[in-house]
């Protein structure tokens, strides 16, 4: 929407580009032309690209989304998202 792009989901499932991903710390505004400064990254080092190719393209990849949900600067809605895989794919008792 933001974009003005109806398939621009769609686009990124497909190509894998996700452009940059920053997550707000504290509310405010930043002025056009302000330095953006990495903190951190997280410390399993994956990367927002793996993220989407597992959750698009590969939702059965276990070992992976076990990966992914071992990274501790995970969204919570992305944990959720995930932890609904990993349940589908474990064998109920």
């Amino acid at each position: 929407k933001k974009f003005g792009v109806k398939e621009m989901v769609l686009k990124v499932q497909q190509t894998g580009y996700t452009g940059f991903y920053f997550r707000v710390l504290e509310e405010g505004r930043v002025s056009p032309g302000a330095n953006l400064e990495l903190l951190s990254r997280g410390e399993k080092g994956i990367s927002v690209q793996f993220v989407n190719r597992i959750n698009y393209h590969d939702a059965k990849n276990l070992t992976a989304i076990e990966l992914i949900l071992s990274e501790a600067t995970l969204s919570e809605s992305w944990r959720a998202s995930f932890m609904k895989k990993k349940d589908r794919l474990l064998p109920v008792e």
